[in-house]
């Protein structure tokens, strides 16, 4: 368990208010679940293929209290967009955990997954990391929304979630390089980039063979929620 709360819960809450409230007066609905089968039925429908391992009822399975999805609705009820994090307790290191975690819950979906190296980079800050780490994914925003506020909005709603909900150590997530260098995980909160945290000599469909890793430590995201609080000034938001 973390040693401490966090430092500002209401101005966390009030935060998360805002952009819930800024998000649905642009007319989009927000829906929360705690199952994963129904994560994965709403991206079938969504965008045609089933999630990723981490969130794969098939080959893990987690309580409601260790997981949850968002998913973000137009006015027609399609879902424009879903992210779905979890918790887990790591003992020894995310540099160490990561990796084998990846290929054991690939090997159950029967696809293979063979490193090109045994260890993310030397000098990596997975290698520091562990205790309490939540993993973002799923993370996806249809091209149909074209206000690049929304996406911020609803990136940032999950993590400040994550945050309230597990008081994390920190918050990470794999990134393709077509998003790591786009800015976009940027925006949303992660402060910190990683290239090549993965590096796949054979990987399955919809895996990059270099993956960044972006993590967001929890002195970054009670950051996040001060800057808010003074620059967005939640309650009192331009209509």
């Amino acid at each position: 368990m973390p040693s401490e709360g966090i430092r500002d819960p209401l101005g966390a809450c009030r935060v998360i208010s805002a952009l819930y409230e800024e998000l649905t007066e642009l007319g989009y609905g927000i829906a929360q679940g705690s199952d994963l089968n129904v994560l994965n039925e709403i991206k079938l429908e969504a965008r045609g293929e089933r999630v990723g391992a981490f969130h794969d009822p098939d080959v893990t399975s987690l309580p409601p209290e260790r997981f949850f999805w968002l998913s973000l609705a137009d006015q027609s009820k399609k879902v424009v967009a879903l992210q779905a994090l979890r918790l887990d307790i790591v003992d020894t290191s995310l540099s160490d955990w990561a990796q084998n975690y990846t290929i054991g819950l690939y090997m159950r979906r029967q696809e293979l997954l063979v490193p090109a190296h045994t260890s993310p980079p030397k000098g990596s800050i997975a290698e520091r990391l562990k205790g309490r780490l939540a993993y973002h994914g799923e993370l996806w925003v249809d091209k149909s929304v074209k206000n690049r506020r929304i996406s911020e909005a609803f990136g940032r709603l999950g993590m400040l979630l994550g945050l309230v909900k597990w008081q994390p150590d920190a918050i990470w997530g794999l990134v393709a390089q077509s998003m790591a260098t786009h800015g976009h995980v940027t925006r949303i909160g992660y402060s910190y980039l990683e290239r090549g945290f993965f590096r796949w000599q054979m990987q399955s469909d919809g895996i990059d063979p270099i993956e960044w890793i972006a993590i967001a430590e929890r002195p970054a995201l009670e950051a996040l929620v001060d800057e808010m609080l003074t620059t967005e000034q939640p309650g009192k938001r331009a209509k």
